[in-house]
């Protein structure tokens, strides 16, 4: 009797909820088809010697063995983790001054936005083959500025040099998403209350003074959400790193995500997918281990 009647308090919420439910139905297929399906998908074949073609062979751990003794796939790591420091340091005070200077009026100041956020409706491999050109070594509108300004007295080789090819790709991310972040920070600086600056303003602050203690406090929700945005989006780095160096000079700048597309895709003949699931795996949980790291270092933090 009380499981006939569990039931049917069960069916009568589940009516109550049944819009709610619906609605959110599509977006739950999705996450399942595109998300948790592959995720599986890759975890299983991550077990097996498999080139995509011929019968899978079970190898238990033997991919993770030799993923942790892979010295280039580590190599990739580093790269990685310096693109997840390095860009969201540029990028992000980048796009805050931006934000500042965008959310005073002045004439065209619609159009200074829009210009500023079209990066990132264009596609990346053509934006990443115009920095390609603009960056050649004898060739290239930035050497040839800098030499007739006498900054540099010969062509620098931006891509045949490791440290330079990874300034060329943070400058290449914080130009192309700029835009995005910049949106962000002037939705945040609009929700500032004006009478806050005026009790500033009578109180004697100065604009610096008002900035680095009334701005930056009150945008403290919204900075935290940039970075950890900022950061997850540069340890996802892939196209632009395709498009632009292809890994290259090397290993120099190969990032994880580029790795395992090698094993997916470039090994003509030879595709080890099965360890590039292992790659994959492991790449996704550094990528998740780095952002609850920095959720928990910043959920106490007080705004």
């Amino acid at each position: 009797m009380k499981t006939a009647e569990t039931n049917k308090g069960f069916l009568a919420r589940l009516g109550k909820y049944k819009q709610p439910y619906l609605m959110m139905s599509p977006t739950i297929l999705m996450v399942i088809l595109f998300g948790v399906y592959p995720l599986l998908y890759v975890l299983y074949y991550s077990f097996f010697k498999y080139d995509g073609f011929s019968p899978a062979v079970f190898v238990g751990l033997r991919n993770y063995t030799r993923l942790f003794k892979d010295a280039t796939y580590w190599n990739s790591v580093i790269n990685t983790l310096q693109m997840g420091v390095a860009i969201p340091l540029v990028q992000i005070p980048c796009s805050l001054l931006l934000a500042v200077l965008l959310n005073q009026r002045f004439k065209g100041q619609s159009l200074a936005r829009a210009v500023i956020f079209v990066p990132n409706i264009t596609s990346t491999a053509i934006m990443a083959i115009v920095f390609y050109f603009m960056f050649a070594s004898y060739n290239g509108i930035i050497n040839g500025v800098l030499i007739k300004m006498g900054l540099i007295e010969k062509a620098i080789e931006w891509f045949g040099n490791g440290t330079m090819a990874k300034i060329v790709i943070v400058l290449f991310c914080t130009w192309s998403g700029v835009g995005f972040y910049m949106v962000l920070f002037l939705s945040a600086l609009q929700s500032i209350p004006s009478d806050v600056y005026e009790s500033a303003r009578v109180d004697g602050a100065n604009k610096i003074q008002t900035f680095f203690r009334i701005t930056i406090p009150m945008m403290g929700s919204m900075f935290q959400t940039i970075t950890a945005l900022c950061i997850m989006n540069a340890l996802k780095l892939f196209d632009s790193v395709k498009a632009l160096t292809n890994g290259g000079p090397g290993n120099s700048t190969e990032v994880m995500t580029m790795y395992i597309y090698r094993y997916f895709f470039e090994t003509m003949g030879t595709a080890q997918q099965g360890y590039a699931s292992a790659i994959s795996i492991l790449s996704t949980v550094l990528v998740m281990f780095i952002t609850l790291l920095y959720i928990r270092a910043t959920k106490n933090m007080n705004y």
